[in-house]
């Protein structure tokens, strides 16, 4: 067993689990005779432990990501939707305003 035969394994595990989008592994450490593969996904982390002898997972672990920053956590959409409803309140104000001749 190697490192890429274990993160295969986990990868699939996952997969038949219902994680269905983006997987990627980004570490494999060996210690005692148990893989441990950590993982990541949109938002979360997961670490899977595949016993060396048998190939069998023993145990894993699916925790949420920690806190990227304020700014990470908007997305476009947001933003778009923020702008346009500052923009027709502008604009609405504006025809307020001109009306009521202020």
């Amino acid at each position: 067993m190697n490192a890429e035969s274990v993160t295969a394994i986990a990868t699939g595990f996952l997969k038949r689990i219902g994680h269905k989008g983006d997987i990627k592994p980004k570490r494999v450490s060996l210690e005692e005779g148990v893989y441990a593969v950590e993982v990541e996904m949109k938002k979360l982390t997961a670490i899977i432990h595949v016993d060396a002898e048998n190939q069998e997972i023993t145990a894993y672990e699916i925790q949420p990501k920690g806190e990227e920053g304020s700014l990470a956590s908007f997305s476009p959409k947001i933003i778009l939707l923020v702008f346009g409803i500052a923009a027709a309140v502008n604009i609405a104000l504006h025809f307020v305003f001109k009306m009521l001749r202020l």
